[in-house]
């Protein structure tokens, strides 16, 4: 060994292990550093910040023990520097197991995180720990003028992200607040169709008015997981995501808001990988004892009603479609789950929204500009890989699932749907295939008219127009009214846009009517509008969108107002209610059928018909066409559908299976469901829809396939004969995820 001043002679040698299992020698010192610097490497332990609304402590537990003695202000700076792996526990600021403690600050949460590594949690304590933002009229900041003029209230421009040079005219009610509120080019046609119109709301704004439009920020944070919490009031959206990936809410209770949680990528900062689970959304509380709301539920309702179900509000009982849709109450256009421009994967499972507009909402706003024939998924990356099962929807007032644009390797599947809408809508989605099995769907109600038996909590819908004669019609002061997001006014009555030129866009009287969008459809399809484009219009032409071993209980057709396109209607079981059973229920809506009416505004629109089954009153298909066409009015052929093995009570329409040879297997007859008005579509022995000539199987190139099952284990409908619920083909691709 060398001295102490010979710095090289001073190393000592240490065997190791090197390659090929032989030892080596290596200097100790070395391995001394590679320690060092692989300790270093590590992530620092993950923390537990532990906070109330105010800080300074101390914070309890949901039962009432002090869980730390000294507590930090729930706040943006508090969360500041967060890293994977770190806690946020939310405590109650009193010892009372009773009360509740709100949270009344937004919080944002920016930056941290990385791929493969925990995510953060912020966790509270159930109901006891509660997110309170602000009302729609605080966030407006300008109250509905008495009369009919425009009334502005500041400029609200600021708070758009990355606007264009020159506000446009808002689409909807947060059109004003998405990226894509202009086309690449900075303007936008002022004419665009009805559903390029209704442009998927998802609030972005991080400065001026719309800063605050949220309870919970996550600015391009990868890694976030928010639990056990719940949400009030929080106008325009309880959680807000932006360019952010892992994004998870759980076990949470929200009460209000346009959206539960609204998530938007974009090419810059992607989002994917969205998970809303074992979620309760009460988005209008108004039927509701609001005091009582739990997320497990039962539901007490404002008649003193108990119910598993949920309760009628006054967006399904008093308020007309077109008013929410794009009227005075369109603040509720809304979901748990709205999505814009993310990527897969998507989870939206065992969730319960009630009493709401819609379920879950996913666009792909940067592909609106595409022409349908470029779209594809490396064109359009957006919402691939999707799962929505087992969830609740109740009285939904226009969609418990809605996928815009493009959509592709969609699995809906084991949800129960109950006094809804259009249940699936695939109006101008292109993309496929979507998955739609082991779905059970009823009704006990009709929305916005006053009928027997009815709770009389809430009054029915009701309107008092005016003529206006340069729109050719009459409107309701305080119902046909939009705010406009961009310019902070609320538009003259009757009014849904006015363009830069200063045109103005009426809305359509029969939208407005309490009479508008009653009857309702399982599949809502449409055709391409008048004045479209050349292939603007989108279909699922990747692949078809597969409904099959589906139970429902109908009042409304199958579908209508369009076209069936690539869809594969295989082994459902449909009861239809019929008059004898409740005549105000059951009865045809409608009474009198009017392509004019039902069709105007779509491609051959004057061609669409009414086919009802071989027996009963209800139809079958409602202001249909069997085969799609383009925006000339060209059929689609190739786009063809295809129903068969299905068992109806009232059996199929005639003249469809003479000209199109549709359910050649089908069969007539009580499906044999055990009790379907009150959501048990289990099957009676003996039950006509417990056999079926075929059963659904996925074949190489991983299309399905209703193939021939001579053992007879094939059956219809959701439940197999004994009575378990289906889940889907034999194959990997259908297992549910983690």
């Amino acid at each position: 060994m060398g001295t102490i001043d010979d710095p090289v002679a001073a190393v000592e040698l240490r065997p190791v292990r090197c390659a090929g299992s032989l030892p080596c020698m290596v200097p100790a010192g070395l391995v001394l550093s590679a320690a060092l610097l692989l300790l270093a490497a590590q992530p620092a332990a993950a923390r537990t910040i532990y906070v109330t609304p105010e800080g300074g402590g101390p914070g309890y537990g949901a039962d009432g023990r002090v869980v730390a003695p000294h507590t930090s202000a729930f706040s943006t700076e508090a969360v500041r520097g967060l890293q994977p792996g770190d806690v946020v526990q939310l405590l109650a600021d009193s010892p009372a197991t009773d009360a509740v403690t709100r949270y009344r600050r937004r919080v944002v949460l920016t930056g941290p995180g990385g791929r493969d590594v925990p995510p953060i949690l912020v966790r509270g304590l159930g109901p006891r720990t509660r997110m309170v933002g602000r009302t729609i009229d605080e966030i407006r900041g300008c109250p509905m003028p008495e009369d009919d003029i425009e009334q502005p209230c500041g400029d609200l421009r600021t708070a758009l992200a990355a606007p264009p040079p020159i506000a446009p005219p808002s689409p909807d009610l947060l059109g004003a607040l998405t990226v894509a509120a202009a086309d690449p080019a900075g303007e936008r046609t002022e004419d665009r169709d009805r559903s390029r119109r209704s442009r998927l709301a998802v609030p972005i704004g991080h400065a001026g008015r719309l800063a605050d439009a949220a309870c919970l920020d996550i600015d391009r944070a990868d890694g976030i997981t928010v639990e056990d919490l719940a949400f009030e009031g929080c106008w325009l959206a309880a959680v807000r995501a932006t360019g952010s990936r892992r994004v998870t809410l759980r076990r949470s209770l929200i009460i209000g808001s346009s959206y539960g949680l609204a998530a938007r990528g974009s090419p810059e900062r992607p989002s994917d990988t969205l998970v809303v689970e074992d979620v309760t959304w009460v988005q209008d509380a108004s039927g509701y004892d609001e005091a009582a709301l739990t997320r497990e539920g039962p539901f007490r309702c404002r008649d003193g009603r108990v119910s598993a179900l949920g309760c009628a509000g006054v967006i399904w009982r008093s308020i007309p479609w077109g008013a929410t849709h794009h009227g005075a109450y369109d603040h509720f256009n809304g979901a748990l789950l709205g999505g814009a421009d993310v990527r897969g994967p998507i989870v939206f499972r065992r969730n319960t929204v009630l009493s709401a507009y819609n379920g879950v909402r996913l666009k792909a706003a940067a592909c609106e500009e595409l022409k349908a024939s470029a779209l594809s998924a490396a064109s359009c990356p957006f919402n691939q890989d999707v799962w929505i099962t087992d969830n609740l929807f109740a009285y939904v007032r226009d969609n418990p699932v809605e996928l815009e644009t493009w959509a592709t390797d969609v699995r809906v599947a084991r949800n129960r749907i109950v006094n809804s809408h259009a249940w699936f809508s695939f109006d101008d989605m292109g993309g496929g295939p979507v998955y739609v099995y082991g779905n059970r769907g009823w009704f006990d109600d009709v929305p916005a008219i006053d009928r027997p038996g009815r709770d009389t909590s809430l009054p029915p819908c009701s309107r008092q127009p005016v003529e206006k004669p340069a729109a050719a019609g009459a409107f309701d002061p305080k119902l046909d009214r939009r705010f406009d997001y961009a310019r902070s006014r609320w538009l003259p009555v009757g009014v849904e846009s006015v363009g830069r030129s200063g045109a103005v866009t009426w809305m359509d009287p029969g939208e407005q009517s309490c009479e508008a969008s009653l009857q309702g459809r399982v599949i809502k399809v449409a055709l391409p509008p008048l004045g479209a484009a050349p292939d603007s219009y989108r279909y699922a032409e990747r692949g078809p969108i597969y409904v099959f071993n589906n139970s429902w209980y109908l009042r409304s057709p199958v579908t209508g107002i369009g076209a069936a396109a690539n869809l594969r209607h295989w082994n459902n079981a449909l009861l239809f209610c019929e008059p004898g059973a409740d005549a105000d229920l059951c009865r045809t809506r409608p009474e009198t059928f009017d392509a004019s009416a039902c069709g105007r505004g779509l491609v051959r629109g004057d061609d669409l018909a009414r086919y009802p089954g071989e027996t009963g009153t209800l139809p079958f298909f409602d202001c249909f066409r069997w085969l799609p066409v383009d925006e000339r009015g060209h059929e689609r052929p190739d786009l063809a559908s295809e129903f068969d093995h299905d068992v109806s009570s009232t059996g199929f329409p005639l003249v469809l299976m003479r000209q199109h040879g549709i359910e050649p297997h089908g069969r007539k007859g009580h499906p044999g469901f055990t009790a379907p008005e009150r959501g048990d579509f289990r099957l009676l022995p003996g039950a006509l829809a417990a056999s079926a000539a075929c059963a659904v199987t996925e074949t190489l190139d991983h299309r399905l396939d209703c193939s021939t099952m001579p053992n007879g284990r094939a059956f219809a409908g959701a439940f197999d004969p004994e009575n378990r619920l289906y889940d889907g083909p034999a194959s990997a691709r259908f297992r549910l995820p983690e």
